[in-house]
C-alpha cells in the first residue's frame, strides 16, 4: 500500500507540473550559447596569460642565474638581465635585420615594455638634473683631500633610479642597462633629434670623483675623430661627452685623436676648443689593429699608461673588421684592465638604422651585439653603445 501511494503522489506530481513554451526553451538556448562562447573565450586569455606569465618566470630565473655568476665583474639592472634572457627564444633579437625599436614602441611584452618606460622616466630627470650641474671648478685632482668627499657626493645623482634599473660595472661604477636599440629611444619616433643624442648614457661621476686621485693621469682615445660630424652647428659627440667629464670636474691631460680622413691642418687647429688645446694629439691617420703595427692603439699608446689612471676610449671609425678586432684585443689582453669607460657603435643588422646607411658595413644581429657589450662589461669596463 504505501508503495502504491508514493507511486501515486509521483504520476500526481508530474500531471501538475506546467509544459514550457516553445520560446522560453529557445531563449534558454540562445543564452546557453552565448555562455558558451564567453567561457570559451574566457579559457583563451587565461591560456595567452599563462604561456605569458612562464615566459616571465623563465626571463626571472635566468637573471636570478646570470646575477650570481656575474656579480663579480657585472650586475646587469633586472630589466637588462630579463631582456637578455629572452633575447633569442621570446624577442627573437638574434633574427637579422629585427626591429630595434619594437621593445620600446610595442607593448607585446607588456611587464617588460611597462618596466622599460619606468626606467625611461627616471632617465629624464637624472638627464636634466645632470645637464644644470655645475662643479665650479676646473679639475678635481685640485681638491684638498679633506673637501673631496663632499664635493665627490654632490655628484651622485642615481638617486633618481630606483634599486634594480641600473647596472654596475667593476671600474665604472653604475651604468645604463642594455637596451635595444642601444641608442637613446627618442630615436624610434623621431630619427633626426634622436640619433645623436646623448642623454641615454647614464655615468656614475661619484664614484669616478672617488677614483681619481692627485696623481692619476686622465686619458681620452678619440679613433674616429671627424671634428665635422653631421650637423656643423653642433659639436661632434665626442666633443660633447668630453665636455660632460669637464663639467664634473674631470680634465682631460691627453686627448688621442685619430682620423683616417685627409683634413687641412688649419682646419683641424680652428675646430679645436680652446680648453682642449693643451691636451690634444692630433693624428691624420687611419688606426690599425695588426699587433705589429704603431697604428694600434692599444699598442703604441694605451699600453703606456698604468691600471690607476684613468683612460676613455670612444671606437668608431665605420670599419668594422679593424673596430672588432680592435674589440677582441680588449676582451682577450691585459688591456682591458687599462679602459675605464669605452664608448663603441657596433654596426649590426637592425632594422631602422639599415635604412641610414648600415646595411653596407653590418655584420651580427642585435644579440651579438648585446652580448658584446655584457662581455666587455664582465671584464669590469663600463661599456657604453655609442651613436
Amino acid at each position: 500500500l504505501t508503495a502504491a501511494s508514493s507511486k501515486h503522489t509521483s504520476l500526481r506530481n508530474v500531471s501538475m507540473v506546467q509544459p514550457v513554451s516553445v520560446s522560453k526553451a529557445f531563449e534558454r538556448s540562445r543564452l546557453s550559447k552565448q555562455y558558451y562562447r564567453i567561457s570559451i573565450f574566457c579559457s583563451m586569455i587565461l591560456m595567452a596569460f599563462v604561456r605569458y606569465s612562464s615566459q616571465e618566470y623563465e626571463m626571472e630565473l635566468q637573471y636570478e642565474e646570470n646575477t650570481e655568476l656575474t656579480s663579480f665583474h657585472y650586475i646587469p639592472s633586472q630589466l637588462e638581465a630579463r631582456v637578455m634572457a629572452g633575447s633569442k627564444k621570446h624577442l627573437h633579437f638574434d633574427m637579422p635585420w629585427t626591429d630595434e625599436c619594437e621593445l620600446f614602441l610595442s607593448n607585446h611584452s607588456l611587464q617588460l615594455h611597462d618596466e622599460y618606460h619606468k626606467f625611461l622616466s627616471m632617465l629624464d630627470k637624472y638627464s636634466k638634473a645632470v645637464e644644470e650641474f655645475d662643479i665650479g671648478i676646473n679639475d678635481i685632482r685640485n681638491v684638498y683631500f679633506e673637501r673631496k668627499k663632499g664635493m665627490c657626493d654632490s655628484m651622485d645623482y642615481l638617486h633618481f633610479f630606483q634599486e634594480g634599473y641600473l647596472s654596475r660595472t667593476r671600474r665604472g661604477g653604475y651604468v645604463e642597462p642594455l637596451l635595444p636599440p642601444l641608442r637613446h629611444p627618442q630615436f624610434c619616433r623621431d630619427r633626426k633629434s634622436g640619433l645623436l643624442d646623448l642623454t641615454y648614457l647614464v655615468h656614475d661621476f661619484a664614484f669616478m670623483c672617488s677614483a681619481i686621485e692627485e696623481a692619476t693621469t686622465t686619458v681620452f682615445f678619440d679613433l674616429g675623430a671627424s671634428l665635422q660630424f653631421h650637423d656643423e652647428r653642433d659639436p661632434p659627440p665626442a666633443l660633447s661627452l668630453v665636455q660632460l667629464y669637464q663639467q664634473f670636474g674631470i680634465k682631460f691631460d691627453h686627448y688621442y685623436a685619430f682620423e683616417k680622413t685627409e683634413i687641412d691642418a688649419n682646419r683641424v687647429f680652428d675646430d679645436i676648443p680652446t680648453q682642449l688645446l693643451p691636451s690634444f694629439h692630433w693624428y691624420n691617420v687611419g688606426i690599425e689593429s695588426r699587433d705589429s703595427s704603431k697604428r694600434n692603439p692599444w699598442i703604441s699608446l694605451l699600453s703606456k699608461f698604468e691600471e690607476t689612471d684613468f683612460v676613455v676610449v670612444k671606437l668608431d671609425i665605420d670599419s668594422p673588421a679593424i673596430e672588432l678586432s680592435l674589440v677582441d684585443q680588449l676582451l682577450d689582453s691585459n688591456y682591458s684592465r687599462l679602459v675605464d669607460h669605452f664608448y663603441f657603435e657596433h654596426h649590426v643588422k637592425v632594422r631602422n638604422m639599415g635604412h641610414l646607411g648600415w646595411k653596407r658595413t653590418a655584420s651580427g644581429t642585435l644579440h651579438d651585439s648585446l652580448q658584446l657589450f655584457t662581455n666587455l662589461r664582465k671584464m669590469g669596463i663600463g661599456a657604453h653603445s655609442w651613436v
